[in-house]
């Protein structure tokens, strides 16, 4: 099916607490798969296909089968009273976004490197194109917790609201410019304006209006 990757806001309070205490990060993660999710809004099951039935049951006893993990484990964390599994959860149930199989080439649309190179800076300028660089798709710091391809990464409040004052200097039509500067024919990525950049532009947006920080990760 391919890598595809997501984004997902999380209050600064409670990335700081994963960050101490990633043992409790994959139930934030599979918190979204609970049945009165927003993910099952989105997601039509069809109660008379043994497989949809099968798939849905699968994922949405995950997070509570990850809780009760975690009251049988106890691991380190797990009885602080900064740690609010409530919230975890709450916040784990809200919308993520995912950019499918486009990661690779917002990258370039971002910063102007192609994958894997990036940048090893949050914002700054292509030493190439000479146009903006912003590390939107794979940049952020790693935390101990595994997505199914590499560590998720994260980003906080104030970086984000760095990523977006950077994202009002970045135009589609340097974007285009870019693209040309590279040899690539424009025609080819238009679409991803509509489908993808914009959507990734407008949820860094959002996340900045809410003072939220922000996980980065394949899967």
């Amino acid at each position: 099916m391919g890598i595809t990757a997501e984004f997902k806001q999380v209050s600064p309070y409670l990335l700081q607490s994963l960050k101490e205490y990633p043992d409790f990060a994959e139930l934030f993660f599979n918190a979204k798969y609970l049945p009165d999710s927003e993910f099952w809004q989105e997601v039509t099951i069809n109660p008379n296909d043994p497989d949809d039935v099968e798939w849905f049951n699968e994922l949405s006893n995950s997070a509570v089968e990850t809780l009760e993990k975690l009251k049988k484990e106890k691991p380190h964390g797990f009885e602080n009273p900064r740690l609010d599994i409530l919230s975890i959860i709450f916040e784990g149930k809200t919308k993520c976004l995912n950019i499918d199989k486009t990661w690779n080439r917002l990258h370039f649309f971002f910063t102007g490197c192609e994958y894997p190179v990036r940048p090893d800076f949050l914002v700054g300028k292509n030493e190439e194109d000479h146009l903006p660089s912003i590390n939107a798709v794979l940049g952020g710091l790693e935390i101990n917790y595994s997505a199914t391809y590499n560590l998720v990464r994260y980003l906080t409040d104030s970086e984000i609201a760095q990523v977006v004052e950077a994202l009002y200097t970045l135009s589609h039509s340097q974007i285009r410019e870019r693209l040309r500067f590279k040899g690539w024919e424009e025609d080819k990525f238009e679409y991803l304006f509509n489908y993808t950049y914009e959507p990734l532009v407008n949820y860094y947006k959002d996340a900045a209006e809410r003072g939220n920080a922000m996980f980065l990760y394949l899967t």
